[in-house]
């Protein structure tokens, strides 16, 4: 079992993730610490730098460094083809797979302008969503982006990938269960 102080770290980082926007100009890390002390994350600036720059290496952050304070936030309309490129010495061999899942409507239309790969499939789906099916690379860029979009998608298959979707949410979670708390 992770220390306290670890969870805490993650638990701070996953929040910061969440706080992050999805375009230009976003948020300096003064913004970002002051966000997370409101949530109940009190930290350092410098540590939220250091945070930023971290989960920079595993997610597809971007940092708008052309005026000051420097901007930080997701970098727009990103494929997983254009993250494993942005970061390759993170990402594990391509463990090629066929992944299906269900989509609701606006991820769905995301996908239509910015396909997963050249064989996607989109079927559109009478009670809403669409169903995907795409061969992907099995990979820590695709694990990262599923959980980006997880209140967005529902993976079907491969039965391992749903599992270890299911089980990094589990873990989130219990993060952020309060009745251990004292």
């Amino acid at each position: 079992m992770p220390s306290h102080p670890t969870r805490h770290t993650i638990a701070r980082q996953w929040q910061l993730l969440k706080l992050l926007p999805g375009r230009h100009p976003g948020m300096s890390s003064t913004q970002l610490q002051a966000a997370l002390t409101t949530v109940g994350h009190t930290t350092s600036k410098r540590t939220v730098e250091r945070d930023l720059v971290e989960l920079s290496s595993l997610f597809p952050l971007q940092c708008n460094s052309k005026g000051m304070p420097y901007g930080w936030y997701w970098q727009p309309g990103l494929t997983l083809g254009e993250a494993q490129q942005l970061q390759p010495d993170v990402l594990t061999p391509p463990e090629h797979i066929e992944l299906h899942a269900w989509v609701d409507d606006a991820l769905a239309r995301r996908l239509e302008a910015l396909p997963l790969s050249a064989d996607m499939q989109l079927t559109a789906q009478a009670n809403g969503g669409a169903a995907l099916v795409a061969t992907v690379e099995d990979n820590r860029a695709l694990m990262s982006w599923l959980l980006s979009q997880a209140g967005s998608i529902r993976v079907q298959a491969p039965h391992a990938l749903r599992l270890a979707m299911l089980e990094q949410l589990r873990q989130s979670l219990a993060l952020h269960d309060t009745s251990d708390q004292g």
